[in-house]
């Protein structure tokens, strides 16, 4: 059993030993959104007609509307009381620095607003200021928040990201974000190494009955 544990643990802690290593703050703009708090919605940054500034966070840009808001089509969140938006070409960033390197992929939810405009589309960059790691692009969906997922991409320790949802329309369409998530992705040496540990366990514990029953 000795061996095998051994090889578990190791496989395990390659396996999770990045989770949590880096993370986006306040991804549901919850903290954001209740800071003021929001009643309605609120621009980041300046204050428009019927729409205040919102308090400051870490995500920079767009804004944040209060769930179920009927000014921008009554859309409902299940991720809480906020969530984030990004209109016309405008963008929502946020700025992290890596903790640990390691293989990750970006999820999120999305939905767009019924009420006004068509259908926005949006690009999802990750930027280290040197380089830019294009995520794809998207069209967010009508009739409620939906899961999305990024590509795999790397993250190294100690540089300095901005993560940047970009409105591709120059018009008044919407779309919505909420949920915004960074996970490790383990890589396939690790899966290799656990299923190992796996097969390993059960062979010890197959000779310890033998053993018994004798």
């Amino acid at each position: 059993m000795r061996i095998a544990h051994l090889a578990l643990m190791a496989a395990l802690a390659a396996a999770s030993g990045s989770a949590g290593a880096t993370s986006i703050a306040d991804g549901g703009f919850e903290a954001k959104g209740s800071a003021l708090p929001v009643t309605d919605y609120c621009y980041d940054g300046f204050a428009t007609p019927g729409g205040p500034a919102c308090a400051a966070g870490a995500w920079v840009g767009g804004g944040v509307i209060k769930s179920g808001s009927g000014p921008w089509g009554g859309t409902t969140t299940p991720f809480g009381s906020y969530y984030g938006f990004v209109q016309g070409s405008s963008v929502v960033s946020q700025t992290f620095t890596a903790t640990k390197t390691w293989p990750a992929v970006l999820s999120w939810a999305d939905a767009n607003r019924t009420n006004n405009g068509g259908l926005q589309s949006y690009q999802v960059t990750i930027e280290d200021g040197s380089s830019v790691f294009d995520l794809g692009s998207y069209t967010s969906h009508v009739g409620g928040f939906v899961a999305k997922t990024s590509d795999k991409f790397w993250l190294t320790s100690g540089v300095e990201y901005t993560l940047k949802f970009t409105g591709l329309y120059s018009d008044d369409r919407t779309s919505f974000i909420d949920n915004v998530v960074l996970t490790s992705v383990p890589e396939p040496g690790s899966w290799a190494m656990m299923f190992a540990g796996f097969g390993l366990m059960g062979i010890a514990m197959r000779r310890r009955r033998r053993v018994a029953a004798a």
